[in-house]
């Protein structure tokens, strides 16, 4: 094999060890790598990877006792079309956090977003940053939604959108039952029981209304893409008469 592409190798299977371990060494913050070594090459938009930074995130391993281990994540950062009329940031989470831990999904929405041809989805293209967040191992806790309110710190954000998927919703209801006054929108598709309650806790101007029909159609999943979008981008809710909200 070639020497420079074994090195390679051993760099990324390095860094792939280091990453989701507890460690002493490095202080809390973001560190921006060069590229993004985790992404695959292929079936990828182009131009939507070419605004995707990557980096590795070091948070304590307990927020509470911040000055003891640390715990380093991954984050995948793509940015907004116009970033000097930036307008905010839009955390997300898919379905099943643990299943993808590359940063594929902020990647694959934004591509999502980029072909879809309302004025909402232009939006969110042009002037918002979409941020994927490794997660722990096990499931979503409380320290993960202090990992989510530790980067949003360190970005420098008055608040954050938030755009969940099912089991990935666990993070976005967390965030909402702690830090209620960061939040700017909430979007929990398809929400699992245990979101209900901290979800609605919200000012109902800060979530999108719901509950939504399984998108198992066609029409139910365009209905409720285009309201996440129209929420998203402009605050505006639903009516109680769209054919995707459940009864």
């Amino acid at each position: 094999m070639n020497p420079l592409k074994t090195a390679a190798l051993c760099i990324i299977s390095s860094l792939m060890m280091l990453l989701s371990s507890p460690s002493h060494a490095a202080p809390p913050g973001i560190e921006w790598l060069v590229d993004c070594p985790r992404l695959p090459g292929r079936a990828l938009d182009q131009e939507v990877v070419a605004r995707t930074q990557c980096g590795i995130v070091t948070v304590p391993l307990d927020h509470q006792a911040p000055d003891a281990r640390t715990y380093r994540l991954t984050i995948t950062r793509v940015g907004a079309r116009q970033p000097l009329e930036r307008r905010g940031v839009i955390f997300a989470r898919p379905a099943t956090p643990q299943a993808d831990l590359r940063g594929v999904f902020a990647v694959h929405l934004a591509t999502v977003w980029k072909y879809y041809n309302t004025e909402a989805y232009r939006t969110l293209t042009r002037f918002y940053d979409v941020i994927e967040l490794s997660p722990r191992n096990g499931a979503a806790d409380e320290q993960s939604a202090w990992d989510m309110e530790f980067v949003r710190l360190q970005l420098g954000e008055q608040r954050i959108s938030f755009l969940g998927i099912a089991q990935g919703n666990l993070l976005g209801a967390g965030y909402a039952a702690l830090f209620a006054d960061r939040v700017e929108r909430m979007v929990l598709i398809e929400p699992v029981e245990a979101t209900t309650q901290a979800f609605e806790a919200l000012p109902a101007t800060l979530r999108l209304k719901g509950p939504y029909l399984q998108s198992t159609t066609t029409d139910a999943s365009q209905c409720v893409n285009r309201w996440v979008g129209t929420y998203l981008a402009q605050g505006r809710q639903p009516p109680s008469s769209t054919r995707c909200l459940a009864d």
